[in-house]
């Protein structure tokens, strides 16, 4: 468990010095979902644009929980338009519990490209999140310091809503996060769980910087389950979201 533990610190280290999702997110920003220490989720995401320059992305995850409200994971996203790109994305965050029904989650991710030499994008974020248990509704708001190539320095806010329908079962999710580079866009979508570790995610995409130019997404989710021995502080977690 130590050697996870180096690894975690490490990505985050080289997040703080240098987006693409390779972790649990509402649709397109990070969620506070964490999974406990040595739980693991696999996770393909897929998102199609028809319209305009039209665009594909495939991006096969591993996510893995490293203890202590932590959690670290792995990406490699596969764009395909006029010609194809390869990024590896690799993000890192950490959840505090404030009380029941609150969270703050700090994070970063960072996306090398594989493919051509340029320097990687990266984020740094934080955000709360507040569930109300009467009407089963999460919100989620917070502010990022991104980059394109370069060090963080843009800046901007997110925003997401998730409202359980049927418990375990269906919910209703949207979030925006601001911008016109890549990462800044408004999604809308849902959340199905057809069985008790698999989570199916729907959702419209809407870039901030051209609206007509709006995407598809699917992503799939399969709880793996413990792979690795308990970690020495065993913490009390959500398993619900995936």
């Amino acid at each position: 468990m130590r050697f996870f533990k180096y690894i975690f610190t490490i990505i985050i280290y080289i997040s703080f010095i240098s987006g693409a999702n390779a972790q649990q997110t509402i649709i397109t920003m990070p969620s506070s979902d964490v999974l406990p220490g040595g739980e693991v989720i696999l996770k393909q995401s897929n998102r199609y644009s028809p319209f305009g320059d039209a665009y594909a992305s495939l991006t096969p995850q591993i996510i893995m929980g490293t203890g202590m409200g932590t959690e670290a994971s792995l990406g490699v996203g596969t764009n395909i338009d006029d010609r194809t790109s390869v990024k590896l994305n690799l993000a890192a965050k950490k959840v505090f519990r404030i009380k029941k029904a609150a969270r703050l989650t700090v994070g970063a991710t960072l996306s090398p490209s594989l493919t051509e030499g340029k320097k990687p994008d990266s984020m740094i974020y934080a955000h709360g999140s507040y569930l109300c248990k009467k009407t089963r509704t999460t919100l989620t708001a917070g502010g990022f310091v991104g980059g394109r190539g370069q060090m963080p320095s843009l800046t901007g806010v997110m925003m997401g809503i998730d409202q359980t329908i049927i418990p375990n079962k269906l919910r209703v999710v949207a979030d925006w996060v601001s911008r016109n580079e890549s990462w800044g866009s408004f999604a809308a979508g849902l959340k199905i769980r057809p069985e008790p570790t698999t989570s199916i995610t729907t959702a419209v995409i809407i870039p901030n910087n051209d609206e007509d130019r709006l995407a598809f997404s699917l992503s799939i989710s399969k709880y793996v389950g413990k792979v690795l021995p308990e970690p020495i502080r065993k913490e009390q977690e959500n398993k619900e979201e995936l």
